[in-house]
């Protein structure tokens, strides 16, 4: 077996997706460079780049399009979506010739809705996304609560592609499952095509380590074995989504959806920050998919991966043990969980309003006209 970690989990069936694309990694070519040699086969959008890159000193990529974004008259909130929706064509146009090979699996390009409040405004949010980059390979993302699994059910019903996440537990999980199942049913009722329907679900592996680690109580010093205890927190949450994700195969409703054409969503792994490439070799099933930065990408292929295998099938009991050895330290998983899970919707709306303001400033000082 190849010693690089990229094709190794290639072997084991692991896609590879960039995080945070951002347009200086189209433009410049990284995008192609990290298709081409690392095998990237899709990508992640967030407000964050952009709105750094607006803000920074690589707004000047922006400042045509801000000044005749001004010189029309355009506010900052239409100066952001148009910035949104041409950065997002462009990285499923370079992604373009994954999707036309991955059978509606590959070449996703994942892009996060801002409107995360209210279920009409975020439906209207991906319609338009959907119409205005008009790409097949673009994927919109609500967060998993009631707001964004109702809009992920209205956009499946109407042939739009989506998905949901962050997911903290395997009980929300299943919630998008349901949504999931519902909006496919739907659409199939509409008489629309389910082939090329694509969705995904986000577990942010790196993100549940972090946390678990800041939740540690004051005065816990975090030593070598606390911290190994609870960097092992992600990968149990992942664990346990796996063990749900794999029931989409034992729905009585499946077979007739996958008739139809249908493919079941991708269980996307956010690794970032200590979780790279640390918890890489112990995320490993066929079918699912590791997000890393372009950084972590490059400290991936630094690595020497120890490769056992299927580390994610069957492992659903020493992932609650891991669980529970976290709540021995005094961290409350449950309700750290419960938290993150209603602070994410807020998080990604609070991210569009920086966007926002970041264009409104741009477009209001010398680079806007």
């Amino acid at each position: 077996m190849t010693s690089n970690p990229a094709r190794q989990l290639a072997a084991e069936g692991v896609s590879l997706w960039l995080d945070g694309v951002s347009h200086r990694q189209v433009s410049s070519g990284v995008l192609d460079r990290l298709i081409r040699e690392v095998g990237v086969t899709g990508a992640t959008f967030s407000f964050g780049g952009l709105t750094d890159a607006v803000s920074g000193g690589r707004g000047a990529a922006y400042r045509d399009r801000l000044a005749d974004l001004a010189a029309f008259g355009a506010g900052p909130e239409e100066a952001a979506r148009a910035l949104v929706a041409d950065d997002l064509r462009a990285v499923c146009d370079a992604l373009n010739p994954v999707w036309r090979t991955g059978r509606g699996t590959e070449g996703l390009v994942c892009a996060a809705v801002g409107q995360t409040l209210d279920p009409a405004a975020a439906v209207a949010e991906a319609r338009w996304l959907h119409w205005i980059v008009d790409r097949p390979n673009l994927l919109v993302q609500f967060p998993a609560d009631p707001v964004g699994l109702a809009a992920l059910r209205r956009c499946l019903a109407e042939g739009i592609g989506a998905g949901a996440g962050p997911v903290f537990t395997d009980r929300q999980y299943r919630e998008v499952l349901a949504a999931w199942f519902d909006g496919l049913e739907a659409a199939l009722a509409a008489g629309r095509p389910l082939h090329g329907l694509s969705s995904a679900v986000r577990v942010p592996v790196g993100v549940v380590d972090a946390e678990v680690l800041a939740a540690l109580p004051a005065g816990t010093r975090p030593d070598g074995v606390a911290q190994a205890v609870c960097r092992q927190a992600g990968i149990a949450v992942a664990r346990l989504a796996f063990t749900v994700h794999e029931q989409v195969f034992d729905d009585p409703r499946w077979p007739r959806l996958a008739r139809a054409g249908a493919v079941p969503p991708r269980l996307a792994l956010a690794l970032d920050g200590a979780s790279v490439p640390a918890s890489s070799g112990g995320l490993v099933a066929a079918g699912t998919v590791h997000v890393l930065t372009e950084d972590g990408l490059g400290r991936l292929a630094e690595t020497a991966l120890l490769m056992e295998g299927d580390t994610l099938s069957g492992r659903h009991l020493s992932a609650r043990d891991d669980l529970d050895r976290i709540e021995d330290l005094g961290v409350r998983w449950p309700e750290l969980a419960q938290n993150l899970e209603a602070e994410a919707p807020r998080r990604q709306y609070r991210e569009w309003r920086s966007l926002v303001a970041a264009v409104g400033r741009a477009l209001a000082g010398p680079e806007g006209g």
